[in-house]
């Protein structure tokens, strides 16, 4: 009972009322001597009696199960939603409502949701018998991006005797929450622009090698490089053998997405593509992973950690790309932005190790000058432009590309 809190239908006053009745019915019979007005006067008694009882007792042992728990969706996958309630009580709760609200992410079915303005309400014909647990399935439809939970959760119930309603409110927040993750949406020109490059990636098949890195030796071939003849090997066999060297390669992407635009007068704002430019860093986000490359994303979006920006370090595989949605999903229309010039200001001096820029977004005036350096130390640079309602790739600093 510790963590929810208890409004009872009928105060003080009611029972104050009943008292000054009990007292008069039994004056009233005492004075002129008629036990008949005794009946009415023990009823009342009882009455008052078991209306505390059913007070003190009705959800003072009710628990709530609240373990910590993601469910993660796609815009349109369904789910079904469990909430585990203990009556540990000996007093039923019987024909109550349990209500909460929740983001317009997720929704459920008509009959037992309301709309409002920026949330979905929820009301649920719910019963609890004594000393008992009982498990309501809520069936639940992923509907657009983002990261909600259930809140101002609350069970109301009629009292047995008086009838009037007891409402009980949960005081902690609940722990299970909703992610639902950005649908990718293709950009083209992924093939034409962005190759591998020399780098430290193992590869099977790679024009780069490893000079200082063999792997083995192989017979001698017409056409084999002077250097590559392993010379002490071929003294032990009597042969020419040639090194196997290493395949390297550098597949590695930073994933930029800034969803800052500028008005003309020089104004910033969120833009108002939010959800499309999402929609493209999560398809850049498999194609790496589907590709094998490592990559690190940025969002320029304040965030009160060591980076004051939206970072996921370089990594590779399924449960990076698993962190990469996450991330993506949330990203909140509310939080504050971070200009794309202060963003470079930020992580410019620990400097950019990967091979491609991915920019998606608008690329400002103020970072011209950065990703000139970029480029001129080798990085190929990209800018994710919006065509309508699709994207494609082109060189971020093309004429017209600003």
């Amino acid at each position: 009972m510790n963590h929810w809190e208890k409004q009872l239908g009928l105060g003080r006053r009611f029972y104050d009322g009943v008292l000054s009745a009990v007292i008069l019915t039994g004056l009233v019979g005492f004075v002129i001597n008629q036990p008949i007005f005794y009946f009415p006067t023990g009823l009342l008694i009882i009455f008052i009696l078991g209306s505390k009882v059913f007070d003190y007792y009705s959800g003072s042992d009710f628990e709530l199960h609240n373990a910590k728990r993601s469910v993660r969706l796609f815009p349109g996958d369904e789910a079904e939603w469990e909430i585990h309630v203990n009556n540990y009580s000996r007093v039923p709760m019987l024909n109550g409502t349990f209500s909460f609200e929740t983001g317009k992410m997720i929704s459920s079915r008509k009959e037992m949701m309301n709309e409002l303005n920026h949330s979905y309400s929820y009301k649920i014909p719910y019963s609890l018998m004594s000393r008992g647990e009982s498990v309501v399935h809520i069936p639940v439809k992923a509907e657009m991006r983002g990261v909600t939970k259930a809140r101002n959760l609350s069970f109301r119930f009629p009292h047995l005797l008086n009838f009037t309603p007891i409402k009980m409110w949960y005081k902690k927040p609940y722990q299970t929450e909703f992610i639902v993750y950005p649908t990718p949406e293709p950009v083209r020109g992924l093939k034409e622009y962005i190759y591998p490059s020399i780098g430290e990636q193992r590869a099977n098949f790679s024009p780069y090698e490893d000079v200082l890195t063999p792997v083995g030796t192989r017979n001698y071939e017409q056409g084999d490089a002077f250097h590559k003849i392993h010379w002490k090997a071929s003294a032990k066999s009597q042969s020419l053998k040639t090194k196997v060297l290493e395949r390297q390669v550098d597949g590695s992407w930073t994933i930029i997405v800034n969803v800052v635009e500028q008005t003309r007068l020089g104004n910033e704002h969120l833009s108002p593509r939010l959800e499309s430019l999402l929609s493209y860093a999560c398809y850049l986000c498999y194609t790496a992973t589907e590709r094998g490359y490592p990559y690190e994303m940025i969002i320029n979006m304040r965030k009160p950690q060591r980076h004051p920006y939206f970072y996921q370090e370089k990594g590779e595989g399924s449960v990076h790309l698993r962190q990469s949605l996450e991330m993506l999903a949330r990203i909140d229309k509310e939080q504050r932005l971070l200009p794309m010039d202060q963003l470079f200001h930020w992580f410019g001096s620990r400097g950019l190790s990967s091979k491609v820029v991915l920019i998606v977004g608008d690329i400002p005036n103020g970072i011209i000058n950065q990703l000139k350096d970029l480029q001129s130390r080798g990085t190929v640079v990209l800018q994710v432009q919006m065509d309508g309602s699709s994207a494609y790739l082109r060189p971020a600093l093309q004429r017209g590309g600003a």
